[in-house]
């Protein structure tokens, strides 16, 4: 009985399904392209920036390690005394500006900043689109807004 209600019913050929999917595929090649991924692209290296100053942080609390984050304008170091434990180069066309004294920072064992707070921004140099990442001087909170802004003028 089944077998007789399925032979009455009518479906897509293989070729209306292949000119469909043919359609969506040409419009999905034309779309994709205007996309914007620089600012998917900033949010991802600000937050990697992010987390390896937390991290610095939270070492130096929790087993005393002196670690510090050494600032340079296409990339940052991670200093374990004075080797490189880790290089972090950000993408071409982006660099990294901030205000901290000696380039650096890194905290006492409290969390606490020794070099002093500061501010890291990372911009696109092409749109002028940037991520601010802060470290409260008091405190040593390290401060990011998941947002991205327009317009960086360097200071």
């Amino acid at each position: 009985m089944i077998l007789f209600k399925l032979q009455g019913q009518k479906g897509f050929t293989v070729v209306e399904l292949i000119v469909v999917i043919g359609v969506l595929s040409l419009l999905m090649a034309i779309a994709l392209p205007r996309l914007e991924t620089s600012t998917y692209r900033l949010m991802d290296v600000s937050k990697g920036l992010r987390d390896d100053i937390r991290y610095v942080r939270c070492i130096k609390m929790t087993e005393g390690q002196h670690l510090r984050v050494f600032f340079q304008r296409t990339r940052y170091l991670v200093f374990e005394g004075t080797k490189a434990v880790k290089v972090v180069n950000v993408p071409m066309g982006y660099s990294l500006y901030h205000n901290f004294s000696g380039s650096q920072t890194e905290f006492s064992f409290n969390g606490a900043p020794i070099t002093g707070g500061g501010t890291v921004v990372l911009v696109n140099d092409i749109n002028k689109k940037y991520c601010e990442i802060t470290v409260v001087p008091g405190t040593g909170r390290i401060l990011f807004k998941n947002k991205v802004f327009s317009g960086y003028v360097k200071k």
